[in-house]
């Protein structure tokens, strides 16, 4: 799942740039905010599966705890463990996603309130392509490296003939 984040952090990062250049804000600080915000928001999901998850353990042990169980830190370890592979498919899948959809909806919500200042779902109708500049002619950087050659390699002559 990690490389499947990592193309996704790489979208976002595109998604943020163009949607900056589109309404003129500085792209590349814009770009790098999208990026570390969409890190930020996957770490704090995780975090929530792990207060979630040890909610679910401490909800089981109190439980065992009425039935006259007397819980220890390997004990807990251990009816931890049991939960996990009592666990069931659909809880698996939504521990899986959840930093995921937390990460996405807040960046989202960032490039709506803070890039496009727009309401955020006014902002997902919102259209920002990635532009490419054009030279009006093929040769034109060319001509200009042409240039940058000819004026160094002037000054070079210039020290040889003094």
């Amino acid at each position: 799942m990690g490389a499947i984040f990592g193309i996704i952090n790489i979208a976002i990062v595109i998604w943020f740039y163009s949607s900056a250049a589109s309404v003129k804000k500085q792209a590349l600080m814009w770009a790098a905010i999208g990026g570390l915000s969409f890190l930020a928001f996957k770490f704090l999901g995780y975090s929530l599966i792990g207060m979630m998850q040890g909610a679910s353990d401490q909800t089981v042990i109190e439980g065992l705890v009425d039935q006259g169980y007397n819980p220890s830190e390997r004990s807990a370890a251990e009816v931890s463990s049991e939960m996990k592979t009592e666990q069931s498919t659909a809880l698996g899948i939504f521990y899986e996603f959840f930093p995921l959809l937390l990460a996405l909806l807040g960046v989202s919500y960032i490039r709506a309130k803070f890039i496009l200042g727009m309401d955020y779902i006014a902002s997902l109708k919102h259209k920002s392509s990635l532009k490419i500049n054009k030279n009006d002619s093929p040769d034109e950087p060319v001509k200009e490296w042409n240039k940058i050659v000819t004026t160094v390699s002037g000054l070079f002559n210039k020290k040889k003939d003094s």
